[in-house]
């Protein structure tokens, strides 16, 4: 198992290099060219960043400078990226420098991630993290729960999947 994924880590930096070369431009829809495949980093990781179409509505460094920092663990929070809205319990909670506030009121709400040592559970996804850095609100598994009148069972096979989310209207973050 490991030795398949170093030959797939290699293959894909291989052809990431090709790319870089010999690879075609695209005009993305934010105005700038990018190339098919990339070598991306954000908040010091880095990874193979392909776009998601021939005619991108972003380009790979738009994709990285939406990126946030999850207010909780500062972990790295991209584009697609399931979120939470957590509410800080603590009086005179200090809001870190990296946080996105969602809201401020009627109680300030911050944007976090669902990672495993983060969020309490799955059923705190509140929405995902998209482009151009904003948030889309989406029913948590609660919320749906309890629009049901809180009797009928309800079944979210991927919290993490926004196909799967009943999506809410946009609103957009304070930055």
């Amino acid at each position: 198992m490991r030795l398949l994924h170093k030959l797939r880590t290699r293959w894909e930096k291989i052809q990431t290099t090709v790319y870089q070369f010999l690879g075609r431009n695209y005009k993305c829809g934010c105005g700038h060219v990018a190339k098919w495949k990339t070598v991306l980093t954000v908040h010091g990781d880095s990874g193979v960043f392909t776009l998601p179409s021939r005619k991108p509505d972003y380009c790979s460094q738009c994709w990285a400078e939406a990126a946030i920092k999850c207010a909780w663990c500062e972990g790295t929070i991209v584009p697609g990226d399931a979120i939470t809205l957590y509410t800080p319990s603590k009086k005179g909670f200090n809001v870190p420098e990296h946080a996105v506030i969602y809201r401020h009121e009627p109680h300030l709400q911050l944007v976090g991630c669902l990672r495993w040592n983060c969020a309490d559970t799955g059923v705190d996804r509140t929405g995902f993290w998209i482009m151009p850095g904003k948030v889309q609100r989406a029913m948590s598994p609660i919320e749906e729960l309890m629009a049901r009148g809180g009797t009928e069972p309800i079944c979210v096979n991927n919290v993490t999947d926004s196909q799967e989310a009943i999506l809410i209207s946009d609103e957009t973050p304070e930055r």
